[in-house]
């Protein structure tokens, strides 16, 4: 992997550009460090994994694209969700930051970018994730038919096997976990 930077510093003043060098040089070092440590983690087929959830809704691709893009409305409607800071600076591309509950009670916080196309799909990737998870990318995908609307969440997860004692008590295993 090889990493490269391009900058230029504010009226190319020398001062200014041995600072941003030096603070490149240092950042790249530590970015290129975790990237290693994280391409040479043992991951086990079985940690990762793959699935959908489908709804069927009687209504219009618009509405329900709306409410799965308009996440900061969700602790109106969905009790498991407590808390959404969502951040939309560039046209159709957001950072949500959520709390949501868990059937103990405990909450968790997970921060996502998400990317909106229009009417049809939002993709995202958690760039915090819960304990029990390394990874966690997806979809909402909306297809109108004659028939209405379906929904399909798709989830891409990597667990971490050495939380999950942590996360689902001594004696959970991987399967559990999955």
């Amino acid at each position: 992997v090889r990493l490269s930077h391009d900058f230029r510093a504010i009226d190319d003043l020398p001062d200014n550009v041995e600072w941003i060098r030096r603070a490149v040089d240092r950042n790249s070092d530590a970015e290129l460090r975790a990237l290693k440590a994280t391409a040479e983690l043992p991951t086990r087929d079985d940690q990762l994994l793959t699935f959908d959830d489908a709804v069927d809704v009687d209504g219009a691709a618009r509405d329900v694209y709306d409410f799965v893009r308009h996440a900061d409305r969700w602790p109106h409607h969905l009790p498991h969700v407590a808390r959404v800071v969502l951040d939309e600076q560039v046209p159709n591309v957001q950072r949500l930051e959520m709390d949501t509950r868990a059937e103990d009670g405990t909450t968790h916080t997970t921060t996502s970018i998400r990317i909106c196309f229009p009417h049809e799909k939002i993709v995202y990737k958690q760039l915090h994730t819960p304990a029990l998870l390394s990874v966690h990318t997806g979809q909402w995908l909306i297809q109108q038919d004659d028939r209405g609307v379906r929904i399909v969440a798709t989830h891409a997860v990597s667990i971490r096997s050495e939380a999950i004692p942590d996360v689902l008590g001594p004696g959970a295993t991987l399967a559990d976990a999955r």
